[in-house]
């Protein structure tokens, strides 16, 4: 017990040397702690990560096959409406025709042109949904993933704790890292003051 005693002052005035105090050193061992629970939780979450890719892929699948099925789809109703503008163009109202046909056919040919103009609009918002890119990753993958995540609420909470931990784990990676460096700066000061002649 003697010892203890002799070694604790000692510590005293060497941490406030270096400019810690036994608090710091308490605050750092915690955040050691918490890194280390933090890295047995990332090995314990791979199931997670595993489990959302998977459902992720599965939903981005699905997005998929729906656009496709949809654009398949407006793709015919183009055909179908420029079949029927063609057949109206062939069947015009002779010269000698009564202006009210004339109007009645004008009418119609309008009302499919309008009608071929919206099936083109809608083909094309598919395509750019289909190809587009969002702010992060394809418009597709974004539709399935917000699909996803308002489908499966706790999957989307697991993984959201998830990348939080792992981005805290990093940050404070970082931060030790940059504290060894800084203490060996330091260390390299001292020893290089300590060495010069006076």
């Amino acid at each position: 017990m003697g010892s203890i005693r002799t070694q604790a002052p000692a510590r005293g005035p060497q941490a406030g040397q270096g400019g810690g105090t036994v608090d710091q050193a308490a605050n750092s061992l915690l955040e050691a702690a918490e890194s280390l629970e933090q890295q047995h939780s990332l090995l314990d979450s791979a199931p997670i990560e595993q489990t959302y890719q998977e459902t992720l892929v599965a939903y981005v699948q699905s997005k998929h096959d729906q656009v496709e099925r949809i654009e398949v789809r407006l793709e015919a109703l183009v055909d179908r409406q420029q079949a029927r503008l063609q057949q109206m163009r062939l069947r015009s109202p002779g010269f000698l025709s009564l202006p009210s046909t004339k109007r009645a056919w004008q009418t119609r040919q309008a009302q499919c042109r309008a009608r071929l103009q919206v099936l083109h609009y809608r083909l094309d918002a598919v395509r750019e949904i289909r190809d587009g890119m969002g702010l992060h990753s394809p418009k597709l993958e974004e539709l399935a993933t917000r699909k996803m995540r308002a489908e499966n609420p706790e999957l989307a909470s697991d993984w959201d704790a998830l990348r939080l931990a792992v981005s805290q784990h990093e940050a404070f990676v970082k931060k030790q890292a940059q504290e060894q460096k800084q203490a060996q700066s330091r260390g390299q000061r001292l020893s290089q003051g300590l060495s010069r002649p006076k």
